[in-house]
């Protein structure tokens, strides 16, 4: 294969004028996607359903459960988010985020639910601490008794 280098007459593009087009571009692009994402959003805050009843326990010694036997660990069981916080107390919240209902994250160092996508957050009662979010989770009671190794989440 052989490098062709331009000759002095044919025209050329100037160094900064080629990165000032290249990122035009790439801004156009993730303004696009980040305008199709909230797309359809009346007031972008979709309203988690505090009147369904819940009711169900966790058996720790199941294995997709396993998560929750240590500080920090938590899972998602029907859309909702159950976690072990720093002290050791259970928490149980609505597991999408009220922005757009991206799945949350559970992150054990901050005792708070993070949205990867738009980076809300939100401590473990549910408050928004950090938007775009501005409506708070829907927060549920969580007892665990550890007698029988179970967690029982309910409204």
């Amino acid at each position: 294969m052989e490098t062709i280098f331009p000759t002095a007459d044919q025209p050329t593009m100037p160094r900064h004028e080629f990165f000032r087009l290249v990122g035009t571009t790439i801004g156009a692009i993730m303004l696009t996607r980040c305008m199709a994402g909230c797309a359809g959003q009346a007031n972008g805050d979709p309203q988690p359903d505090a009147n369904q009843k819940i009711d169900f326990t966790l058996r720790l010694d199941e294995q997709a459960n396993a998560n929750l036997k240590v500080k920090g660990g938590y899972v998602i069981v029907n859309e909702i988010i159950v976690a072990q916080t720093k002290d050791g107390d259970f928490v149980a919240v609505s597991a999408n985020c009220t922005h757009q209902g991206t799945k949350l994250v559970f992150k054990p160092n901050d005792d708070q639910f993070y949205c990867p996508l738009h980076l809300s957050r939100f401590d473990i009662g549910g408050k928004v601490i950090n938007g775009p979010a501005s409506l708070p989770l829907t927060k549920y009671l969580a007892v665990s008794n550890p007698a029988t190794g179970t967690v029982r989440v309910y409204n």
